[in-house]
């Protein structure tokens, strides 16, 4: 006999309707971990039914998922492949109040399923990256602060302070300055657009080329935090928890602004873009903020930029960053130690020169064997103080040609006994010639930043100029030298020391 299978009532003997309706999120709190949603469906948004009060448990129905088949299970505990694994996409409950799809099959309650998310209008400055927009509101203190006309890091307009009346531009609207711009500028990037502050945003350009992820980040559960209830409106026990969140991580992959083309490529020319509309000249294949990046909600970054076409990883405080350059170049800088080690060889080659220059002491050992240094050329060594050295063992010295010693002050020589054998041994004749001073490295002026700076007043963290044997040292941001800025000026040529 066919079994008759009737759709769930609600209260006042309406029934579920079969299709996708629109719901609001009132509670995530899913005892099963499953990512499952309760929610309320709105009337007033075309469904037929909607009452806050009453409120529906729906499943989360993943973009992409699978298991091994429950029938190749084996009863052996220990043995991984002897239990079902899972693999795909998953993403968190999303927040109370979000407008979502469901729907239930054969209008069942047991059989509900949430299938997407609806944005909220003109709600997506934050997404997929935290972009930066020039209308921000900024108390007094901000401006002293960030000091800067730039475009910074924004969150979401505020509807409640905002009435959307018909006509209103959007983009004008301005907007609570997001947290991530105290990270950038502690790292020094506030006012990069390439390493720092981005354009990537949903609401850039029509049509628009970014794609990517943002996680809500962690709750904010600080001590005068907002709290929201859990729950529909007739719930018997609601649950508060924190109401905003901390800002998370993102994962964009931009495929660029076409609006603006590089004029020349990176590693030929400095950062400049002509302008499409003005039907300025540059090269079609190099749209502005072509890139890959992940960053997280304190500022870690892995950024892959095809438009500068550099790779840069750099810490959340600023105090370490790597960059791989057009050109060939890899900077390094940190703030305080680099240390390698490997329990076998460290090999270090240069076609050109190796320097080496330390602020105080450099250390060179051999613990277990000998130490050898050799040079084609000539062989200078300056102490500006004292010398010394000390051999354990027979000490050699050889010159090929002529030898020369000259002290200014008394020369003492004391053996177990002086052996000296000459064609001619001149004592007192004034036949003597002096020995030239070795000459010193010739040194460069770098500019020096650190984080001991000051930013504002346009300083920028620059703290005067650092004199070094090297033509370019990796600083704390914003590093004027960095190759994608001026790369014809960093060419070989133009950075070796001895030019």
């Amino acid at each position: 006999m066919a079994q008759e299978k009737r759709s769930p009532e609600r209260p006042g003997g309406k029934k579920l309707p079969v299709g996708i309706l629109l719901a609001k999120v009132v509670s995530y709190l899913d005892p099963s971990f499953m990512c499952g949603l309760e929610v309320t469906l709105l009337r007033e948004n075309g469904n037929d039914i909607g009452d806050t009060g009453q409120s529906y448990p729906v499943k989360y129905a993943s973009p992409f998922y699978g298991i091994t088949a429950y029938e190749n299970m084996g009863l052996n505990l220990t043995d991984f492949h002897d239990t079902q694994q899972a693999y795909g996409m998953w993403f968190p409950t999303v927040e109370i109040g979000t407008t979502v799809l469901v729907a239930f099959i054969n209008g069942e309650v047991s059989e509900g399923y949430f299938i997407g998310c609806i944005p909220s209008r003109f709600m997506n400055q934050m997404m997929p990256a935290i972009s930066g927009a020039s209308e921000f509101a900024a108390t007094p203190e901000q401006k002293k602060k960030y000091d800067t006309t730039q475009p910074l890091p924004v969150a979401e307009m505020n509807r409640k302070a905002n009435t959307l009346e018909k006509g209103t531009n959007t983009e004008k609207i301005k907007k609570a300055i997001h947290p991530i711009a105290d990270r950038f500028l502690k790292q020094g990037l506030l006012e990069d657009d390439v390493r720092g502050v981005t354009t990537s945003s949903s609401r850039r350009m029509i049509p628009n080329s970014v794609f990517g992820i943002s996680t809500p980040g962690p709750f904010d559960r600080s001590t005068n935090a907002k709290k929201q209830f859990i729950g529909s409106s007739q719930s018997k026990s609601p649950v508060q928890l924190p109401a905003s969140r901390l800002g998370g991580t993102t994962l964009v992959m931009d495929d660029g602004d076409d609006r603006y083309i590089r004029k020349t490529p990176a590693g030929e020319g400095p950062v400049s873009y002509a302008d499409v509309s003005k039907k300025e000249k540059g090269n079609v294949d190099i749209p502005y903020n072509e890139y890959v990046r992940i960053r997280t909600r304190t500022g870690h970054q892995l950024l892959m930029h095809n438009s500068e076409d550099l790779i840069y990883i750099g810490n959340s405080k600023g105090t370490t960053w790597i960059e791989l350059t057009s050109n060939g170049k890899i900077d390094i800088y940190a703030e305080d130690s680099i240390s390698i080690h490997t329990e076998n060889d460290l090999n270090f080659r240069a076609d050109r020169d190796i320097n080496f220059e330390a602020g105080r002491n450099v250390n060179i050992k051999a613990a277990g064997g000998k130490m050898q240094l050799e040079s084609v050329g000539s062989v200078n060594i300056i102490a500006a103080a004292d010398g010394k050295i000390t051999v354990g063992a027979g000490f050699d010295l050889v010159s090929g040609s002529g030898t020369k010693l000259s002290s200014g002050g008394a020369t003492n020589i004391k053996s177990s006994g002086t052996n000296i054998d000459g064609g001619n041994i001149n004592l007192n004749s004034g036949l003597a010639v002096a020995a030239a001073p070795a000459s010193p490295l010739k040194t460069h002026v770098n500019p020096k930043t650190s984080s001991s700076g000051q930013w504002g007043n346009k300083k920028r963290y620059q703290t005067g100029t650092a004199t070094s044997i090297m033509k370019r040292i990796p600083m704390h941001e914003p590093w004027t030298l960095h190759e994608n800025q001026a790369p014809k000026q960093l060419t070989p040529t133009n950075t070796d020391r001895e030019t």
